[in-house]
């Protein structure tokens, strides 16, 4: 969970200040992710499921795919980092995280068009929203919760 988290705010610092991703970011936390993955394999051999990694990488791909379709309104960073987040997470959780940070970050962009409109009468259509920031709720809330759980035991 901390590879997830430190993943997490890097990608969403460089969302929010940049409106991108570096591709070092993705570079170094899919070799840790697949080290970690390859590191739990080796100890809990055929229990560990590579399908639920699969599936919850599947949803990172079809974010990719309804990008290209969509003709790219939906960035190909916010695509990669759930490709990467499904090595690191159930896909459930993976999936959690981004319809939390869609209605997240949906309500900002609704909010910020009421608002614009009624402000100064602009219309703010094609202004693109980071993603990433948004899914840093979700994710930080689920870290914790999992976190709070396994002291529980």
């Amino acid at each position: 969970m901390a590879v997830f988290m430190g993943f997490l705010l890097v990608a969403a610092g460089q969302d929010l200040y940049r409106k991108g991703i570096k591709v070092w970011v993705f570079a170094l936390f899919g070799i840790i992710a697949l080290a970690a993955d390859g590191y739990l394999w080796s100890q809990a051999g055929s229990e560990f499921c590579w399908r639920s990694h699969l599936w919850s990488c599947g949803v990172g791909a079809g974010l990719l795919l309804l990008g290209k379709i969509c003709g790219g309104s939906i960035g190909a960073g916010d695509g990669c980092f759930f490709l990467i987040s499904g090595l690191l997470l159930e896909f459930w959780e993976n999936l959690m995280v981004l319809c939390i940070g869609v209605i997240l970050c949906g309500s900002y962009g609704l909010c910020l068009f009421v608002w614009k409109k009624i402000r100064t009468g602009e219309n703010i259509g094609k202004q693109t929203v980071p993603f990433l920031p948004f899914a840093v709720i979700p994710g930080v809330w689920m870290a914790v919760e999992n976190n709070f759980w396994r002291w529980q035991k």
